[in-house]
C-alpha cells in the first residue's frame, strides 16, 4: 500500500531529507501550525518556500527527542494523524512534550493545506 503524502512528508522530515519533504508540498500550500503568534513555530507558511522556512525554524528551535504517529485516518481528500512528540528547546534547555493532531488536505499526491494542533501552553512554558 502506497504512503499518503503526509506519511511521506513526516518520513522525509524525520530522515532530515528536506528536498524529499518538499517534494510532496503543493506550490500554493498553506501550513498553519496553531498557536500563539509570538512563538516562531506558529503562524502561516505559504508554498514550498514557507514550508522550508518553517522546517528550518523548527530545526533551529528544537532538538527532537521523540516524534511518533500513533494513528492515521483518511477521508476523501483529507489525511489525519494523531501522535506524541517531545522536543528540547535549544535556547532554554526545557522539554516540550505534547500529544498532537494533524489535519492535511491532499490532492494529486501533494499536501495543499496543513494544520497541527498541540499543547500550546506546554510550548509557551518550554520557551520561557
Amino acid at each position: 500500500m502506497a504512503l499518503n503524502p503526509l506519511q511521506v512528508f513526516f518520513s522525509k522530515v524525520g530522515a532530515r531529507d528536506l528536498p524529499g519533504a518538499l517534494s510532496v508540498i503543493d506550490d500554493a500550500t498553506v501550513f498553519e501550525p496553531q498557536g500563539p503568534q509570538n512563538l516562531p513555530i506558529y503562524g502561516r507558511f505559504v508554498g514550498r518556500v514557507g514550508v522550508e522556512r518553517l522546517l528550518t525554524t523548527l530545526g533551529e528551535q528544537f532538538e527532537t527527542e521523540q516524534f511518533e504517529i500513533r494513528k492515521w485516518a483518511e477521508a476523501d481528500d483529507h489525511v489525519f494523524a494523531y501522535g506524541f512528540m517531545q522536543h528540547r528547546v535549544r535556547k532554554t534547555g526545557k522539554t516540550f512534550k505534547s500529544e498532537f493532531a494533524v489535519v492535511a488536505q491532499v490532492e494529486g499526491g501533494l499536501i495543499r493545506h496543513y494544520r497541527i494542533f498541540e499543547d500550546t501552553a506546554a510550548a509557551v512554558e518550554a520557551f520561557a
